[in-house]
């Protein structure tokens, strides 16, 4: 059996990273799971505090760029996007039907800290409820 490439990707690679990290708590074999951005990778401590909430480590990956062998050689690439604030990425026609959009907002919109982590929070929930929900899609497949 192959393994299964699914490519997490985002503006800044902060939630593709904490869907990365969120999806190699799966239980899944023969599923690599990788993690990129279509902007400049963006660094933030948030990410690793709202993992550490659920006892999760941040992944040690790179960003990986969308690269087209890349794109190619994937199984399944997760758009994560915000729809209020950003404009997802536009993909080859004969890669369309391994692409999903998950629109998640960006937590980094918030200004103040308060709000901010509060945002990075509900944001890390709201993809870890996603990536549950793709579990379920990938045990199907």
């Amino acid at each position: 059996m192959t393994q299964k490439l699914i490519y997490f990707l985002s503006q800044t690679h902060i939630r593709s990273a904490i869907a990365e990290a969120w999806a190699k708590r799966l239980s899944l074999s023969n599923v690599k799971f990788i993690s990129g951005s279509w902007h400049k990778s963006k660094s933030t401590p948030f990410i690793a505090e709202a993992l550490n909430e659920f006892a999760i480590e941040p992944p040690e990956s790179l960003s990986y760029s969308p690269s087209s062998e890349l794109l190619a050689d994937a199984d399944l690439i997760v758009t994560i996007y915000d729809s209020a604030h950003e404009t997802a990425p536009k993909f080859p026609a004969n890669i369309q039907e391994k692409i999903i959009y998950w629109d998640i907002d960006d937590p980094e919109q918030e200004i103040a800290l308060p709000k901010k982590w509060a945002s990075y929070q509900e944001v890390c929930d709201n993809i870890a409820l996603s990536v549950k929900n793709l579990e379920h899609v990938l045990i199907e497949a």
